[in-house]
């Protein structure tokens, strides 16, 4: 299909009331030819795990998947950090207005693509709106084209206002942006986002600023993509910002925030007290039901009841490869050392192995190896703080056996749990971390291709890959995939 040039600029905008409708500029021709729409999932290091920490933590996306109608601005006042904060934001109802729901993910999708072209200085990069949609986990067959099309729209029309709300430089700042600069893009005739458009985007230079002097958080985004709902992965990103900040390195394992000063910060639309928990509950059931969060409380009264928010099993650290290779090197299961590796830092990791082969070294033998390291990993009461446990062997066969069935239950539920888009994607990390330069591209790209149309399980992939690892049969592994690849 013959596609025309089209070029979307930002125009000046006041920042004392709304920016005027954009119009799309002329023609232009300076855009790339269109990369190879290889997902990111497949090449080389794949987009780095960071969010940008004032975006994130200070929720400007709306986490509401839909809006009213004409709902092109808001302005907020509330408590963050301990200190009181003005946000506004004023947007252009002809695009959707302000930015919200699907905009979050599109959001953290640009960071990570800013990220993974190597951080230019000027805040520009280029890719594909395939690019985009396959690192945010969507369908890639035309609905979600013309959705980021105009969720791009609202990132570049919506102007923010915040008045000493910006941590830089050690400070805060009051700053006037927009989170695009500029957004170039070719289109179909029917001025439509397809699988050839191409993206040339510039980030605002305060949001640049911020990713170059690394303030930065993790984030798993495989763990959020897995999420079904927007508004769930839009209050992960916000949740996760609070539980894990730049200021405070060790995360929270619970969070206590105002009702009315949350609803703020999810930048709520409705703000009586009984629509912000109707808003919030779909996102914490789903939240819950993944064990991010434990617990979900509320305290008090009307507008002045408190959220409890306490932290699961899977609020853990994003996934470290060094970790991970680790434990799948004393014999876990892929699924089971991602697992561990999600939840307990590198350092934790490598100091309880160093334990648990201490232990064996003295000449104990446990009844399950791996129940046992399991156990030792996963050991807050202090019991291995000794060369030899201080509990009975009886006892510890019993808990050897139970570790081993309980984390190897855990994996396979969450397994069960994700998305087949994810669990491809999953499986391409561990066939990336086991095999290093010994996959292709090409061949990954084959296995991609293999495991999404239903030719082959991601799961038996993932457990034939781990024994072929442990074992010492990687080469014979790979030449059985290789037939698999050419018939």
């Amino acid at each position: 299909m013959a596609t025309k040039r089209k070029r979307a600029t930002q125009g000046t905008a006041s920042s004392q009331g709304h920016p005027s409708a954009q119009g799309e500029a002329q023609a232009s021709h300076s855009l790339a030819p269109a990369p190879s729409p290889t997902p990111p999932a497949v090449q080389g290091q794949g987009p780095r795990h960071l969010d940008e920490a004032n975006v994130a933590r200070l929720g400007l996306i709306s986490i509401q998947e839909r809006i009213p109608p004409g709902y092109s601005s808001w302005e907020e006042e509330y408590n963050f950090l301990g200190k009181p904060v003005k946000l506004a934001c004023y947007a252009n109802e002809k695009v959707g207005g302000v930015p919200h729901g699907l905009d979050n993910e599109v959001s953290l999708a640009l960071i990570a693509m800013y990220l993974n072209a190597g951080s230019p200085d000027d805040g520009t990069f280029t890719t594909t709106p395939y690019q985009l949609l396959k690192l945010m986990g969507l369908d890639t067959s035309g609905y979600y084209y013309q959705t980021l099309k105009e969720s791009l729209l609202r990132l570049t029309t919506a102007t923010y206002v915040l008045s000493e709300a910006w941590r830089a430089d050690g400070r805060w700042q009051s700053v006037t942006f927009r989170f695009i600069d500029k957004l170039e893009y070719t289109s179909s005739r029917e001025e439509r986002l397809d699988r050839s458009s191409v993206l040339r985007i510039t980030l605002a230079k305060e949001i640049v600023r911020s990713l170059k002097n690394r303030y930065v958080k993790p984030i798993d985004i495989e763990f959020m993509a897995s999420l079904h709902r927007p508004l769930s992965r839009a209050l992960y990103r916000l949740l996760d910002a609070q539980r894990f900040s730049p200021e405070h390195p060790a995360p929270l394992s619970r969070f206590e925030v105002p009702l009315m000063e949350w609803a703020a910060a999810c930048k709520i639309v409705h703000k009586r007290p009984d629509k912000i928990r109707r808003t919030l509950e779909p996102a914490h059931e789903e939240l819950i039901a993944r064990r991010y969060l434990r617990s979900v409380e509320y305290r008090g009264r009307g507008q002045n009841q408190v959220i409890v928010y306490v932290f699961g099993e899977e609020a853990g650290q994003p996934v470290d490869p060094a970790a991970l290779e680790l434990l799948i090197a004393q014999g876990l299961s892929f699924t089971s050392a991602y697992s561990l590796a999600r939840r307990y830092p590198l350092s934790r990791i490598q100091e309880r192995i160093q334990r648990f082969h201490a232990i064996l070294a003295t000449g104990y033998r446990p009844k399950n190896r791996l129940g046992f390291l399991v156990d030792v990993i996963r050991d807050e009461t202090g019991k291995y703080t000794q060369a030899l446990p201080s509990t009975s062997r009886s006892a510890l066969a019993r808990l050897e056996d139970k570790e081993a069935k309980r984390i190897q239950e855990e994996a396979d539920q969450e397994w069960q749990s994700l998305p087949k888009e994810v669990q491809v994607r999953r499986t391409l990390q561990a066939a990336q971390l086991m095999l290093r330069s010994r996959i292709s591209v090409g061949e990954l790209e084959d296995l991609s291709r293999l495991m999404t149309e239903g030719k082959m399980e991601p799961k038996e992939v993932m457990e034939s890959l781990t024994k072929a690892f442990t074992s010492g049969t990687v080469e014979e592994w790979l030449q059985e995939m290789r037939e698999r690849f050419a018939g």
